[in-house]
């Protein structure tokens, strides 16, 4: 019996392998999770955890949208149909029909890789805050109307569960608390910004020094025969360009599920069309985009960051509620990188709060993989000190000790709630957000 058992565990070993040690490539938003410190600072004496206010991206996920319905697909398809694809052009749309075909079934959900970092994150976090969690005491779990950041809950409970199975058995859900964790869903003063704002000079002139067009014009000569090259214009070749990189990049999060319906990397290898400088290039402008429409971009009280402000509304009020009845220990949310950066940024983390007056040096103030790579995630965690009565708060990004621009301690990474309170409280003051308003509102009004 002893020698079947091993016989079977030698099997499962590479599929263990396979599926667990994530990839290291930086690769902007679509960077799998690796937490960003290990060796945490001592608790000061007399104080142990009690709570725990979370925010969390959905874990690495598949493609959002049908592939078929891409840009790429749809243009690859056409020349096919005109005989105006090159023997490449043939050759990548039998990649892209591949990369279909792991992703059937499977769009907008997260993936293997991306469940496996949930419950890593919920891991450790009981491991680190053991007396948080404990038979009697309940967590409440938000997130958002997509389903991605439901499966994600699921799948950070679980994690808890492998560590404390009574647990999960007091949990109280949310499932679409969109005006919290979709905040950017609501302004139009935010929409109108992500369409005609001035974060689109800026784009440009980095697209420029990064040589977008001619990487475009390269890439496209590849598959297309000059017929049909004629009939693409500058826009359509970055499209085209931009959605094959897409699909580039989110290989790493579903490499299970790649094995599983029996495709290697050479069935879905879109990099061998890259070189390294359009990779890195292309890397550039996607991570510049989402600092200058989601981050602090070129003003870190702009309408990108300030979109946030009910989320930050929200943890101070549900951790007055636990200061004053603690009906749960932890408030747990899943959202989305829209929803985390500008949360970073309103609440002034160092290295995810500044903004820059020189967009082609951005990358010195702010990195995508740092701050919004899958399954990213602040958590305050709250400190009680029963024989003075004081609370301290840590906070983590991406469970790293972090500091706050504009506030100071004397412990850190331990900062004082009560300062930390009074510092949030005038910021929401400054714009405009009083505890007890109404979110929803705020956001239909917010100039």
């Amino acid at each position: 019996m002893m020698r079947k058992k091993l016989f079977y565990l030698l099997l499962l070993l590479p599929y263990f392998a396979f599926a667990q040690t994530p990839s290291t490539a930086l690769l902007g938003t679509k960077t799998l999770y690796l937490p960003k410190q290990t060796k945490l600072t001592p608790v000061p004496n007399g104080y142990k955890a009690v709570y725990i206010n979370f925010v969390g991206r959905h874990g690495a996920r598949h493609l959002t949208k049908d592939i078929k319905l891409s840009y790429a697909y749809a243009t690859i398809s056409k020349a096919d149909s005109l005989n105006e694809l090159t023997q490449s052009g043939k050759d990548l749309k039998q990649i892209i029909i591949n990369l279909g075909k792991e992703e059937e079934n499977h769009v907008a959900s997260i993936s293997q890789s991306g469940a496996n970092e949930l419950k890593g994150i919920a891991e450790r976090m009981f491991a680190n805050q053991k007396n948080v969690f404990t038979i009697d005491n309940q967590v409440l779990v938000a997130t958002t109307k997509k389903g991605r950041t439901k499966e994600s809950a699921e799948a950070f409970l679980e994690g808890l569960k492998i560590k404390s199975a009574p647990l999960t058995q007091r949990v109280t859900f949310n499932y679409a608390d969109d005006d919290h964790l979709r905040f950017y869903d609501f302004s139009k003063t935010y929409d109108e910004f992500k369409e005609n704002g001035n974060w689109i000079a800026a784009y440009q002139k980095l697209a420029r020094a990064k040589k977008l067009d001619d990487i475009a014009n390269r890439f496209a000569v590849k598959f297309f025969k000059t017929a049909y090259l004629a009939k693409l214009n500058q826009t359509d070749k970055i499209n085209f360009v931009e959605d094959v990189y897409g699909f580039y990049t989110i290989l790493n999060a579903v490499t299970a599920e790649i094995k599983a319906v029996g495709l290697t990397i050479k069935d879905l290898n879109f990099k061998a069309y890259f070189t390294a400088a359009d990779l890195d290039a292309l890397n550039a402008l996607g991570n510049a985009e989402d600092f200058l429409k989601k981050a602090p971009g070129l003003n870190n009280n702009g309408i990108q960051v300030r979109v946030a402000a009910p989320l930050l509304a929200d943890f101070i009020n549900t951790t007055d509620i636990y200061l004053k009845m603690k009906p749960v220990v932890a408030d747990l949310r899943f959202a989305h990188a829209e929803t985390i950066a500008p949360f970073a940024a309103i609440m002034g983390i160092h290295g995810a709060a500044e903004a820059t007056n020189n967009i082609l040096t951005f990358e010195q103030v702010w990195k995508a993989e740092n701050v919004i790579p899958f399954s990213a995630n602040i958590q305050w965690i709250f400190y009680y000190n029963p024989s003075n009565r004081n609370y301290l708060v840590k906070f983590l990004l991406n469970e790293k000790e972090v500091a706050i621009n504009g506030l100071s301690t004397k412990t850190f990474p331990y900062y004082s709630y009560s300062t930390v309170r009074e510092h949030y409280i005038k910021k929401l003051k400054s714009l405009n957000l009083g505890l007890q308003d109404n979110p929803h509102e705020y956001l239909l009004k917010l100039k």
